[in-house]
C-alpha cells in the first residue's frame, strides 16, 4: 500500500463508567455482570461528559497529534465513525473540525457504512484512491465515536461488550517507512445485516461463527501477501472481549503473548478506534517488534470483519 503510520494522537475521557452502572438500568441478573468481569475481564469504559460535543472530543486527539507533527502538508482528511448518526444534520461536524485546524481547503471524506470495521475500510479505500491520485502524500485519518447523547444502557451489547468513547487522529504518509500498511481486507457476512437490532437467534448464530470469521479473514489477508500466521509477530485487536482472543489463540496456535490485550480490561471496546489505540499503546511500551509484522483488527456488526497488515520498518540492525 505504501502509507506508513507516522504517529497517532489518542484521546480517552478521564471518566470511567463501571459495568455495574451500565447494567443497573437494565434490571439484568448478577450472572450477566459476573460474566463481564470473570470471563471478559472488563473493568470499565471511558465516557465523555454529557455536555461534551463530538467536535471537542475529536479536537483533543488532533491536538495531541499536532503537538508532535505539523499538519500543514495534509493532502486528504478521512473521518471514520461507527455510529452513523452522531450530530444534527445541519451541525456540519466535518467543517467545524477542518476550520479549527486550518484544513478547510483540504479534500475531506467520511466513512461509516461498515460500523466498527469502518476504520479498516478507510485504509482499504485509501489504498485504492492512492493508485489513481499519486499526489496524495500525507493523510489525516480521524476516528471518533461517543455515546453521551444516548441512554447509558444502549452502550451494552448483550453478553459481549460495553461501548466506550474515544477519538484517534492518525498521520499517514507515503514518505514513512515505519509501520507501513501493506494491505487491508474486509470480510463480509450479510446474513447478519440487522446488526444491533438482531434477534436472539441471529445473535446466537453470529456468535457461533464469530471466531471462524476472524480466522478466515486473517488467513485471506495473509494469503494475499504469501504469508501465514507464523509470519505475524503481533495482533492489535478490537477490544470487544478477552474471551474472543483466548479462543482465537487456542484454535490458531497464536500465543496470547502476541496479542495486545492490555486495554481490554482498562477501556473495553471503543468502536472502530481499538486497533489504533492498541497500536499506540504497544509502541509507547516498546512492545512492538520493530522489524516484524502486525495485524490490526476491527469488527463491525452487520457483519464486517476488517484486517490490516502492517510492516514495521524500524532501524537497520547493527
Amino acid at each position: 500500500m505504501g502509507f506508513g503510520i507516522v504517529d497517532i494522537g489518542v484521546y480517552l475521557p478521564e471518566q470511567i463508567q463501571q459495568p455495574e452502572e451500565v447494567l443497573a438500568a437494565m434490571e439484568l441478573g448478577k450472572g450477566e455482570l459476573q460474566f463481564l468481569h470473570k470471563y471478559h475481564r472488563l473493568e470499565g469504559v471511558p465516557v465523555t461528559e454529557s455536555d461534551q460535543m463530538l467536535d471537542d472530543t475529536i479536537a483533543q486527539a488532533v491536538e495531541r497529534l499536532q503537538s508532535r507533527h505539523s499538519l500543514s502538508e495534509i493532502d486528504l482528511v478521512l473521518y471514520v465513525h461507527s455510529f452513523q448518526v452522531q450530530t444534527p444534520s445541519d451541525y456540519r461536524l466535518g467543517q467545524r473540525i477542518l476550520c479549527r485546524f486550518g484544513l478547510e481547503d483540504v479534500p475531506f471524506y467520511g466513512i461509516s457504512q461498515m460500523n466498527c470495521a469502518s476504520s479498516i475500510a478507510a485504509l482499504q479505500w485509501l489504498e485504492r484512491i492512492s493508485r489513481t491520485q499519486p499526489h496524495i502524500r500525507n493523510v489525516l485519518l480521524i476516528c471518533a465515536d461517543q455515546f453521551n447523547f444516548l441512554p447509558p444502557e444502549w452502550r451494552y451489547l448483550r453478553k459481549s461488550a460495553i461501548l466506550g468513547d474515544s477519538a484517534v487522529a492518525v498521520l499517514l504518509s507515503r514518505e514513512s517507512r515505519q509501520h507501513v500498511v501493506q494491505a487491508a481486507h474486509v470480510l463480509r457476512d450479510t446474513r447478519f445485516h440487522t446488526g444491533y437490532h438482531a434477534t436472539a437467534d441471529e445473535i446466537s448464530a453470529f456468535n457461533r461463527l464469530y471466531v471462524d470469521h476472524i480466522i478466515q479473514g486473517m488467513e485471506e489477508l495473509l494469503s494475499m501477501q504469501g504469508l501465514s500466521f507464523e509470519d505475524v509477530n503481533h495482533i492489535f485487536p478490537h477490544n470487544v472481549n478477552w474471551t474472543t482472543w483466548k479462543e482465537f489463540s487456542r484454535r490458531t496456535g497464536v500465543g496470547l503473548d502476541r496479542i495486545y490485550l492490555d486495554n481490554i480490561q482498562r477501556i473495553g471496546h471503543t468502536f472502530s478506534n481499538d486497533p489504533f489505540i492498541n497500536l499506540s499503546s504497544g509502541l509507547e511500551q516498546d512492545w512492538v517488534c520493530m522489524k516484524g509484522r502486525s495485524i490490526m483488527v476491527s469488527i463491525g456488526l452487520g457483519s464486517f470483519f476488517g484486517f490490516a497488515l502492517v510492516e514495521h520498518g524500524g532501524c537497520e540492525e547493527e
